[in-house]
């Protein structure tokens, strides 16, 4: 185990997204130690002497390497995975979508209560310094009322990149349960609840039923907005809050590296325009962060895995409603 100052963390889970994304933003966590991986293709020569490779989850959970676990698994794998190191007396950072469905989330979020256990879900975009500006700018009153907000994702997703991701029972969905359930979060983030689905159209993958193209419409805190999402175009992400006296606009919004612009531009008096740009580089390192500093307090919160759990509710809602597109 790390010192008192450091939780010791392993990862389930190390596949592309945890190398590009978490293994770079653990070297700025100061109160993070990497100690352990659950990988069985990794080889030991390409850890460090002081990271452990384990073959299973259950061998990590029988040794006593780690007090805090992240997982990077496929979709399907989220609940019983959670469930075993909570019950293994581990703290416990899980990647989005916090389950495929939300009876799984619900058995997950009563267990880390039950235990008195950390639960987190890796809705990282709160932690981005774009939707902190964002949210702070909506605050500040500048737009006055809110009345529209419209959130696009785009991404290219090659089922050889990611077979089980087309696969509805490994998934939980397509394009909206992957790319779309960041926007809802975001969007929830930003304006506020209930978000109420109002419609949803939607392709399909032959039998599989797993969409590429997903477009819908919803009300959040009484205001109208709509979502597009899709996996087979080029990347880009947008977002855009209308209010009676301006609009905010961040193009690249989702992005987790470089930087980001964020615009205000007014309705009524162009002086009032605003144009920042935000270095977004370290979003997963403050995520990581917020986690080992609740870890390290005891000053557990749950805020996180209530609001996962009902980003998918509210997927399922959409889906129930959707038409062909």
């Amino acid at each position: 185990m790390a010192g008192n100052n450091k939780i010791a963390l392993a990862i389930c889970g190390l596949g592309s997204f945890a190398k590009r994304r978490i293994l770079p933003a653990l070297i700025s966590c100061p109160n993070i130690e990497l100690v352990a991986v659950v990988d069985r293709s990794m080889a030991t020569s390409e850890l460090l002497p002081n990271i452990k490779r384990f073959n299973s989850l259950d061998d990590l959970l029988r040794s006593n390497h780690a007090d805090s676990v992240y997982i990077s698994t496929p979709n399907h794998m989220h609940c019983q995975q959670t469930l075993q190191c909570l019950e293994a007396g581990r703290h416990v950072l899980c990647e989005k979508p916090m389950a495929t469905n939300s009876r799984d989330c619900e058995s997950m979020l009563s267990v880390a209560q039950k235990l008195e256990l950390q639960l987190t879900i890796g809705h990282m975009l709160r932690y981005s310094p774009a939707l902190q500006g964002v949210r702070r700018w909506l605050q500040s009153g500048w737009l006055g009322k809110p009345r529209s907000i419209d959130v696009s994702f785009y991404y290219d997703l090659p089922e050889s990149k990611r077979p089980w991701a087309f696969r509805k029972e490994f998934s939980g969905g397509g394009a909206l349960m992957d790319a779309g359930v960041h926007c809802i979060d975001a969007v929830r983030f930003l304006v506020g609840d209930p978000l109420i689905a109002l419609e949803a159209r939607m392709d399909a993958l032959g039998s599989s039923g797993i969409e590429q193209i997903a477009r819908c419409s919803f009300t959040a805190a009484g205001v109208s907005g709509s979502l597009r999402v899709c996996s087979n175009a080029p990347y880009s992400s947008s977002l855009t809050v209308r209010g009676d006296d301006g609009e905010i606009i961040v193009n690249s919004f989702a992005a987790c590296w470089d930087a980001v612009t964020l615009k205000y531009v007014s309705f009524r008096d162009s002086n009032l325009n605003q144009e920042v740009m935000v270095d977004v580089s370290g979003t997963y390192t403050q995520q990581l962060q917020a986690f080992a500093e609740v870890v390290l307090t005891r000053n557990l919160n749950y805020r996180s895995a209530k609001d996962a759990w009902e980003n998918i509710k509210i997927i399922e809602k959409l889906y129930e409603i959707s038409h062909p597109l």
